[in-house]
């Protein structure tokens, strides 16, 4: 008898499991218009807010990693300044000048800026510019890492704070590609590479090589 009870309980049991982990699988919201569908809870309009950023970054070409091999760069000249805030959260981190490279082959990363204090150690600096290539495509690359549930809180009127993301996928970390055509100038905005107190521009030559290669930076 005890036995029979087992037996019968058991797919009870593993039906009522499974039934519950469907019941925890969330699915997306319905984004179409989100910020004017005055229907839709805080939850899942800033759900659809982190969304709406990563297909922006995907717009922008957003890779995990860059492809290619290591490089170098040869025939480097620069005129840097760089300033680190005294703040906490160093946004207002800049660095401005010149650097020319006389030939890129492969990707490259170029150092823009170097600090010994400690507290401007992983500073974000973002840069903005404009960069011009002589011959072969220079390719300029943003560095990323970036929680889009946490930036969504901050762009939503009634923001969730306290909970887990809905899924996974929504912590960004890779770069986003600025592609410079041969003979033109084209105007970019990238992110540094932070590794200790050294700050990096990381740069591609697509075509193998890239020469005569400008890069004007602007401070804010």
């Amino acid at each position: 008898m005890v036995q029979t009870i087992k037996t019968l309980l058991a797919p009870v049991c593993l039906a009522s499991l499974l039934f519950c982990s469907a019941a925890t699988a969330t699915p997306r919201p319905d984004c179409t218009d989100f910020n004017n569908n005055d229907q839709m809870g805080s939850y899942d309009r800033q759900w659809c807010q982190a969304l709406a950023i990563k297909e922006n970054y995907l717009a922008d070409g957003f890779v995990e990693t860059v492809p290619g091999k290591n490089g170098r760069a040869r025939e480097v000249s620069s005129r840097l300044g760089s300033r680190f805030s005294s703040g906490l959260l160093g946004d207002s981190s800049s660095v401005g000048g010149r650097v020319t490279i006389g030939d890129l082959t492969g990707r490259f990363r170029l150092r823009l800026a170097r600090t010994n204090n400690t507290l401007s150690y992983g500073r974000k600096i973002k840069i903005s510019g404009t960069a011009r290539s002589g011959a072969g495509r220079l390719e300029i690359y943003s560095y990323v890492d970036v929680d889009l549930w946490k930036l969504s809180a901050v762009l939503v009127d009634s923001p969730v704070r306290g909970q887990e993301p809905p899924e996974t996928g929504l912590i960004l970390k890779g770069y986003t590609r600025t592609e410079i055509a041969p003979g033109t100038e084209q105007k970019f905005t990238a992110n540094l590479i932070p590794i200790g107190g050294d700050f990096f521009l990381l740069l591609r030559a697509p075509d193998g090589i890239a020469k005569d290669i400008q890069l004007d930076f602007q401070k804010p």
